[in-house]
């Protein structure tokens, strides 16, 4: 009689640890919950759970940077329509029939769309500067303490653009600087081999880094990413006008460039928009603009000036809003071209989750039909068992072999 028990106690053992195995299998929908339960199922399942968590992590990453991508897209587009609207107030501004208070009235208008404009240019997403390149925690655009005098925005960032991960190992670049679309070329090394530009005007090579003016002003040094300065340098000379224009020495031939190739370094001269409009702003209520390299320039003349001088200030800034509406345009065009890799690749990354996540379930999922009709045998097993159990341990010998 013990041994009798014996048996049906472990018996039940036996049926407690395959209610356990069916019971994980129902609830999670695995075969295996350890290694030990079958080592070469579960390596080939852990590779596929690494691949899928990689994959996770992407597509996130790159479904923010699309995020971005869409509000930097359309912020684009609406500093596109607020430059065309400034060109359509300079074309009226320039009709012989315009008035002095008509002019003004332009003025605060043009005020008004500079304003919406450094406010675009200012646009975050998650804590991040759209347009301040790698630097993103940087303030695009910042106003000099005297802005409502000289009208002077600063800018904040760097020419480096932020790349973003679209496969393991494969990074891509995001967005666009304000260099792209609030900036313009005054002149590149493409042409001449030479560089010439003003103090306020910024430089950038063809890698994103920034060149700069020493304290000599005889040096234009290069600036790494994270702001120091580099060994690299151009000697410079100055006009000896007021303001500066300054001219670099031939890039193919300077000895102090560790990026020179034999042809040539590759800078370009960009012209700060917001110089422009204040000149224009001034204009449009009938003064000139101090151009100096002293601490009133970009500040209004004391003297007003007549309509033929306004008329071309403004015709001349009409030409330079030109150039910046087409600089716009490019680097939207440039975005658009960025934000497709970044759409295509999401694409890609998603049916490789979809595809991971197959293979998941065939590598260690379960058939839950199969698991259903284990788990009903097991149910009748165990009625099945306690019963006898139940039986044996009446006293009567007559009913336990009824």
């Amino acid at each position: 009689m013990i041994d009798l028990t014996s048996q049906m106690i472990y018996r039940i053992g036996n049926l407690d640890v395959e209610n356990e195995r069916i019971a994980y299998q129902m609830s999670t929908g695995k075969v295996i919950d350890k290694g030990s339960d079958d080592s070469v199922l579960y390596g080939r399942y852990l590779d596929v759970e690494n691949s899928l968590r990689t994959y996770e992590g992407l597509k996130t990453q790159i479904e923010k940077t699309t995020a971005q991508n869409n509000v930097t897209d359309s912020t684009v587009g609406e500093m596109k329509t607020t430059l065309e609207s400034m060109k359509v107030d300079l074309l009226k501004s320039l009709n012989s029939g315009m008035t002095r208070p008509d002019r003004l009235a332009i003025a605060s208008n043009f005020a008004g769309m500079r304003e919406n404009l450094i406010t675009l240019s200012n646009t975050t997403v998650d804590g991040e500067y759209l347009f301040s390149g790698s630097n993103t925690t940087k303030t695009t655009f910042v106003k000099d303490s005297d802005f409502n005098i000289n009208g002077k925005v600063d800018f904040g960032g760097n020419g480096h653009l932020r790349n973003v991960a679209v496969d393991p190992g494969v990074y891509r670049e995001r967005g666009v600087t304000a260099h792209d679309v609030l900036m313009y070329n005054t002149d590149t090394t493409a042409t001449d081999h030479k560089i010439t530009f003003t103090k306020n005007e910024q430089i950038i090579d063809g890698f994103g880094n920034t060149w700069k003016l020493n304290t000599a002003e005889d040096k234009l040094e290069r600036y790494k990413e994270d702001g120091t300065v580099s060994t690299d340098y151009l000697a410079v000379t100055d006009d000896g006008n007021d303001p500066k224009t300054f001219t670099s020495e031939d890039v193919t031939t300077a000895s102090n460039l560790a990026h020179n190739t034999q042809s040539g370094l590759l800078l370009e001269a960009k012209h700060n928009l917001f110089e422009d409009l204040n000149v224009i702003i001034n204009a449009l209520k009938g003064y000139g603009t101090i151009r100096t390299d002293g601490s009133t320039n970009g500040e209004k003349t004391t003297n007003p000036i007549d309509d033929d001088a306004v008329r071309a200030i403004l015709s001349d800034a009409l030409g330079k809003m030109t150039l910046q509406h087409d600089s716009t345009n490019v680097g939207h065009a440039e975005l658009g071209g960025r934000n497709k890799i970044f759409n295509t690749a999401l694409t890609s990354i998603e049916a490789k989750v979809t595809h991971f996540n197959i293979l998941m379930q065939e590598t260690n999922g379960v058939d839950m039909a199969k698991i259903a009709m284990e788990s009903k045998a097991l149910e009748m097993t165990y009625n099945a068992l306690y019963s006898t159990v139940a039986k044996m341990h009446q006293l009567s010998l007559v009913n336990f072999i009824k």
